[in-house]
């Protein structure tokens, strides 16, 4: 199983947190992002944080689920953090303004928060109940006239397909890399890189539709396009309760200032 593939696919071990329904999951989620968008202060960072790892602990997931960053996204961050301290800004310190850093900063925290959040519901849930979870909530939205069903399968297609996306870009990456750099190319970094870029994509893109193409037949072939819709737990008085936490801290993002402030003025 690649690096990339095993961040969408369930770890099979049994936890409060698998045994939630993943509307809940979904649901919770959601809101929680919404109030760090709004307002992604230190402090409100801090508790989405701490309160990640405390689900992941609860979740009883190992670490090895963890995917490892490749290099190439290494060195952009470090180049980014380059970029983000020449900006400088408050505070100040021994001279040298850290205020650009310390927002680049945030915004890699907040994302990180973000991925992580996504990863407990993958790794909990799995991707095919999440599309079925996404279905379910929309669905009384199909009495003021919206083709549910037809919005449903959409998202739920392309949930489910970003494993095979993920697989698509490790088997690309690992053939571009192995193959030999062109003649014209070499001594070239930069229109090496640029070339790397380019044939990746495209390599990505035609494996992608590849892909599709072989799903939509075997769709067509079935008769159906949707799989079976798994079974769920049922919904229990944990599950009120955090959602009803979950509205709350989104709540409390709006209404309590973080510390720092991000307010410019």
């Amino acid at each position: 199983m690649s690096t990339a593939s095993s961040f969408f696919r369930p770890v099979p071990v049994d936890s409060p947190v698998h045994r939630l329904r993943a509307e809940t999951k979904v649901v919770a989620g959601i809101v929680i992002s919404i109030g760090l968008v709004f307002n992604p202060a230190w402090s409100h960072v801090g508790v989405a944080a701490a309160l990640a790892l405390i689900t992941f602990r609860l979740a009883k997931l190992p670490r090895s689920v963890i995917p490892r960053l490749p290099a190439l996204v290494l060195y952009g961050l470090f180049g980014g953090a380059i970029g983000a301290a020449a900006s400088g800004g408050d505070p100040i310190l021994f001279g040298v303004g850290l205020g650009g850093l310390l927002d680049y900063l945030r915004l890699i925290v907040l994302g990180i928060v973000m991925i992580l959040w996504a990863g407990i519901l993958s790794w909990t849930t799995g991707i095919t109940a999440v599309g079925f979870a996404l279905r379910r909530l929309i669905r009384p939205l199909g009495r003021i006239g919206v083709p549910v069903d037809e919005i449903g399968t959409v998202i739920a297609l392309a949930i489910r397909s970003l494993p095979l996306v993920a697989d698509e870009i490790q088997v690309v990456n690992e053939t571009v890399t192995t193959r030999p750099a062109p003649a014209d190319l070499s001594g070239k970094p930069f229109k090496e890189a640029f070339s790397f870029i380019g044939d990746t994509a495209t390599a990505v893109v035609i494996g992608s539709h590849r892909r599709a193409r072989d799903l939509a037949m075997a769709m067509a072939c079935r008769g159906s396009t949707s799989a079976p819709e798994p079974d769920s737990p049922p919904f229990r008085r944990i599950d009120r309760l955090i959602l009803i936490a979950a509205f709350s801290l989104c709540i409390a993002a709006f209404l309590v200032p973080g510390v720092p402030s991000t307010d410019p003025s």
